[in-house]
């Protein structure tokens, strides 16, 4: 299984992630972003902190790009309610 890092990244300021994360492919890692950033921005929103500029940034093990997912992203997806399809 490949791992991936999730930096996390605000303002000139990166926190790297050096353990990283084995799963399945970037489709899980960008998943996994998405679930960390939302857990950044609901803890810096209790705080008081701005999330505006703040980033979960993923490379692979091989340090390539996989996805960056803005904390203001995470925040919307955890405001919007999911809808459900006629006949669910």
């Amino acid at each position: 299984m490949p791992r991936f890092y999730f930096h996390v990244r605000r303002g000139q300021c990166t926190v790297i992630d050096h353990e990283g994360m084995e799963l399945a492919d970037e489709t899980e890692a960008a998943r996994e972003a998405a679930r960390r950033g939302r857990e950044v921005a609901t803890s810096d929103a209790l705080k008081g902190v701005p999330i505006r500029g703040g980033l979960i940034i993923v490379d692979d093990e091989w340090d390539n790009s996989v996805v960056d997912i803005p904390l203001e992203v995470a925040v919307i997806s955890l405001r919007t309610p999911s809808r459900r399809q006629k006949g669910s």
